[in-house]
């Protein structure tokens, strides 16, 4: 299919577009149900709404698993979702949801840049905060008592794409091409300080705003300056920007891409064959150890998983939701008997184990390359 302007503003316009009900919740949070209160603090409307719902999407099948075999303590989770469609909402979305909305813990963030007011406000609070898919660096090395991260970080990102490209691109120039957001900027600078380290700089390194919809001169500058191969750390649309960029320029270099953007099957929906053999670097997409997780998405939700962030919230989740059951439902019991845990690589549902370092992070979850190929997002190989 040709590229065209309208159809990428089209699937831009798509990838914004998500669950907008929740956030009623916000506002209005219902009176405390039988069970456990946790809260959700995901972007549900605006740029992000579509990962936070995809994160959503994950956290409530985990409730509904462990609800099945008789829930926390012997009652349900009572899952409140709260919209922090904004970094200047969400300090008061988590307030509203450990107060009015009683929770004893709260779960997040689909976005980085929500992670850090979201995860100080429970800190404040002295209430668990666990971060399941927000990676930038800085989250977990602020000294925190309260948070811990089970997904993978911006500099384990960085590096299995720097690993993917000199495995897979040995001798070829390489350009970066970033948005300065919360997780595309770690994600480059983790990649800087690597290349660095190495001695082995990129060709060049363009920067630019997010939610830039007009990529033609950072792209083309790449394109000036040889560029063979792209690493690309991104948001949620502006992916779809850069292709119609290089599609313009008759530009097709090899791609790396890290970021929500790269992993959403929307993007796929919208860009077609040009993102055919894109390597895409990020949390796993549903192996086949996974698969019963997919079937429940699909039984629920009437369509197959979305992005990755649907089982790495469900993992997350499931593994919070278990270790408070075996912790008798008391959330200030909690963080202890995360920071005791010790599962192997490999167990978890897609493919993670778990430990947690002195800073709350899972020195255990990782990122995987993936490739485009069809419509279809597979583990390289």
């Amino acid at each position: 299919m040709r590229l065209s302007r309208r159809l990428l503003l089209a699937g831009g316009a798509g990838l914004a577009a998500g669950r907008t009900d929740a956030a009623q919740l916000v506002q209005q949070p219902p009176p405390p149900g039988p069970g456990l209160v946790i809260g959700a603090l995901l972007p549900l409307s605006g740029d992000f709404s579509l990962v936070g719902d995809e994160c959503l999407r994950g956290i409530e099948l985990a409730a509904a698993a462990i609800n099945a075999t008789g829930g926390i303590a012997g009652a349900p989770v009572n899952l409140v979702p709260g919209d922090s469609v904004g970094q200047n909402q969400v300090e008061a979305t988590a307030q509203t949801l450990l107060n009015a909305g009683h929770a004893g813990l709260l779960l997040g963030s689909g976005d980085s840049a929500l992670s850090y007011p979201g995860s100080a406000a429970a800190e404040l609070a002295q209430t668990p905060y666990i971060e399941l898919n927000a990676p930038a660096d800085g989250i977990t090395n602020r000294g925190f008592k309260f948070l811990l991260r089970t997904g993978p970080t911006t500099t384990m990102i960085a590096a299995t794409a720097i690993a993917a490209i000199g495995q897979r691109f040995k001798g070829r120039k390489v350009g970066l091409l970033f948005n300065t957001g919360a997780t595309a900027g770690a994600i480059a600078a983790a990649a800087l300080a690597a290349w660095a380290a190495a001695n082995t700089p990129p060709l060049l390194a363009v920067a630019y705003p997010e939610g830039s919809v007009d990529l033609a001169d950072p792209v083309s500058r790449l394109k000036r300056a040889g560029a063979q191969v792209i690493l690309h750390a991104a948001g949620a649309a502006d992916v779809l920007f850069t292709y119609l960029a290089m599609h313009n320029l008759g530009w097709k270099p090899d791609v790396v891409g890290c970021g929500d953007g790269f992993l959403l099957r929307e993007t796929a929906y919208a860009l077609g064959p040009a993102l055919d053999n894109t390597l895409v670097v990020g949390a796993p997409f549903y192996p086949p150890r996974a698969a019963y997780i997919a079937t429940a998405y699909m039984d629920r939700y009437g369509m197959p998983p979305r992005a990755a962030d649907s089982l790495t919230a469900y993992v997350g989740a499931k593994l919070v939701f278990d270790k408070l059951n075996a912790a008798g439902g008391d959330p200030s019991h909690l963080l202890d008997a995360l920071h005791k845990t010790d599962i192997p690589n490999g167990t978890l549902a897609n493919g993670w184990g778990a430990a947690f370092d002195k800073n709350g992070q899972n020195t255990r979850s990782f990122a995987t390359v993936q490739q485009w190929k069809d419509g279809t997002l597979a583990p390289l190989v």
